[in-house]
């Protein structure tokens, strides 16, 4: 995909300030290792506020199209933007969004046996055997692999996965619907991996060896029952994980 097939930014004021530096680094006015006009002469030239430059700049920091510098000022990185698929999690319906969100492929099914180390995850005993489900996931606009999935669910969930490479539902929410079940918790943990595996650089589109985040989540029943437990892989040049916390100061003085 090329830049001037798609807009890169917002319909906004800030977003139209980022587009016309974008285009005007990508003609050749400012080259790699150039600082860009101050924060103030921005604002003046093109007769915004501080406020919305900065929000401009945000966007094209975003792309790695230039870098903030403290005391410095904002200096261009490069002439083409790294494009990367950003998206937050604060619920579980930014989970359904971002799975109806996103293309995926299911790579396989398979009935696998529980071993110490994965009872010990699961939650259940050594010898059980649930289901695994392989996965990647796209970016709508991009088409770079954003998402490679290992997915485990108990074996009884199994009627679940019925219709599962025609459903742009995530597996937890098919357990839901199926079988009348409340996801009680979703426990999250991220991690980076140094080196993938070669069977995963070919799942994700990267070279063996390149490092990517992990992200597992295990879904639990309102009787403490595991549900599913997923674990993700994400590429670290087209993945970015945001979050938000609203902090309640009602409740006490954090700062």
């Amino acid at each position: 995909m090329t830049i001037d097939k798609k807009p890169l930014f917002p319909y906004t004021k800030h977003g139209q300030i980022a587009d016309a530096l974008s285009t005007e680094i990508r003609g050749g006015r400012y080259s790699p290792g150039d600082l860009l006009p101050s924060e103030p002469e921005l604002s003046q030239r093109f007769g915004v506020s501080r406020h919305t430059v900065r929000a401009a700049l945000r966007s094209l920091s975003d792309l790695n199209l230039v870098a903030s510098e403290k005391g410095i000022g904002t200096r261009v990185q490069q002439t083409r933007p790294v494009l990367r698929y950003s998206h937050g999690f604060s619920s579980a319906e930014d989970l359904l969004q971002y799975a109806t969100t996103t293309k995926v492929r299911v790579l396989d099914k398979t009935e696998v046996a529980v071993d110490d180390e994965m009872a010990e995850r699961f939650g259940c005993k050594t010898g059980e055997h649930w289901w695994r489900v392989r996965t990647a996931r796209k970016d709508p606009v991009g088409d770079s692999v954003v998402a490679y999935s290992e997915i485990h669910i108990p074996l009884a969930y199994g009627a679940a996965l019925q219709g599962l490479s025609r459903s742009r539902q995530p597996i937890f929410s098919l357990i839901v619907h199926r079988f009348g079940v409340t996801i009680s918790e979703i426990r999250q943990e991220i991690t980076c991996i140094a080196a993938v595996t070669r069977e995963e650089a070919q799942f994700l589109h990267v070279p063996e060896g390149s490092p990517a985040m992990q992200i597992t989540r295990r879904y639990f029943g309102e009787n403490r029952q595991v549900i599913e437990v997923a674990r993700s892989l994400h590429p670290n040049e087209v993945f970015k994980y945001s979050m938000r916390v609203q902090l309640n100061h009602g409740a006490g003085n954090y700062f």
